[in-house]
């Protein structure tokens, strides 16, 4: 099922509210995530895509957000029973999850079948759900989560949060000479350059005079 059909499908379901199941989510928005001994946030692989992913107990199922879905085309299924999530911001009816997604740390693939809801700089939440599944313990001094993968080995893992990349620009003055700007970078080569440009000029003005003399 397509993601064009999400926004019908929830509307629909909004009218069935008395027979979905009840989950809570503790955070929606990466700008006021707070880390502690139950909350940490990084960015690991979702279906080989970089994504923000935040491990929060407090919150009692894995979600992910509607846009990374859209944008990475994530497929879709409908859920059997919508399902009511109890957040800061009011209930939030919910209707699709994203049953084939895959959690990728230290090479080791991780199952988890997000329910999709609207986030704010946060790709995937990983609740308590997930996090018991895996015996996940968050180590916040430590900046890691241990977990026990789907072959039952223990592993350590570091988290950090990449930043974007940035670009850096020189000079932005409308009237500069984007000539200057390669001889500035590269003064070594246009050194040899002018040397050779003079040493032609010099023999083109013998050649010439030796002409003039021996016509």
């Amino acid at each position: 099922m397509s993601y064009d059909c999400l926004e019908k499908f929830n509307k629909h379901n909004n009218n069935q509210q008395s027979t979905a199941y009840a989950a809570t989510l503790n955070n929606v928005a990466a700008e006021t995530v707070q880390e502690g001994p139950e909350i940490m946030i990084g960015t690991f692989s979702i279906n080989s895509i970089p994504a923000t992913v935040l491990f929060d107990s407090g919150s009692s199922h894995a979600f992910i957000s509607q846009e990374f879905v859209r944008v990475h085309g994530i497929p879709l299924v409908a859920m059997k029973a919508p399902m009511l999530v109890n957040s800061l911001g009011g209930t939030i009816p919910i209707s699709y999850c994203c049953p084939s997604a895959s959690l990728s740390l230290r090479v080791v693939d991780f199952p988890v079948t997000p329910m999709v809801m609207r986030t704010s700089g946060i790709d995937v939440i990983l609740g308590l759900d997930w996090m018991k599944k895996y015996t996940t313990k968050i180590k916040c001094k430590e900046k890691m989560v241990v977990l026990t993968t789907p072959k039952g080995e223990r592993i350590s893992v570091d988290v950090v949060v990449q930043a974007p990349p940035i670009a850096t620009v020189n000079q932005l003055d409308d009237d500069i000479d984007p000539q200057n700007l390669v001889v500035n970078e590269f003064p070594h080569v246009f050194q040899m350059n002018c040397q050779v440009c003079h040493l032609t000029e010099t023999l083109n003005l013998l050649l010439n005079y030796y002409l003039v003399l021996h016509p």
